[in-house]
């Protein structure tokens, strides 16, 4: 019994040491989960494991639904229009707004950030965004060109 015991005990030890390495996912979004939510018609969760490399900017865009995160380690500068730029470093959490415009830039070391996002089902899960489009984004309705 005892060294059934000891010996699983060792094998966890052994996983626990090797996981961060082993784990650490590509730079980008990596999707872990999507899941309908039960209580929510036509929405779904996305959980992803985002990896910003050192210095490196994501491209300006959005998200149809709130965006939840949680940094686990290094450090990122969250840039979101019409808000002051805020570092984000391990152990900080932030909530993204639907559709606020944001491109985050990788710290010194990279970032690598939990994220937890409500997704309307049938909607592009992120929309890029340029300068002009970024500009008009949020205006009282849309605006038609004769």
């Amino acid at each position: 019994m005892k060294t059934t015991f000891l010996g699983l005990a060792a094998l966890g030890l052994c996983a626990c040491v090797a996981a961060p390495e082993a784990a650490t996912p590509p730079p980008g979004s990596n999707e872990m989960l999507r899941s309908p939510i039960a209580s929510m018609q036509s929405h779904e969760v996305i959980i992803s494991d985002v990896v910003i490399p050192p210095g490196a900017t994501v491209p300006r865009h959005y998200h149809p639904g709130e965006e939840f995160l949680y940094v686990i380690s290094g450090s990122a500068i969250h840039v979101e229009q019409g808000k002051p730029d805020l570092e984000l470093v391990a152990g900080d959490s932030y909530v993204i707004a639907p559709e606020a415009i944001h491109s985050p830039r990788g710290g010194p070391d990279g970032a690598r950030a939990i994220v937890f996002r409500v997704h309307v089902e049938g909607q592009p899960e992120r929309i890029l965004v340029d300068g002009a489009e970024a500009h008009h984004h949020g205006d009282d309705g849309p605006h038609h060109h004769h």
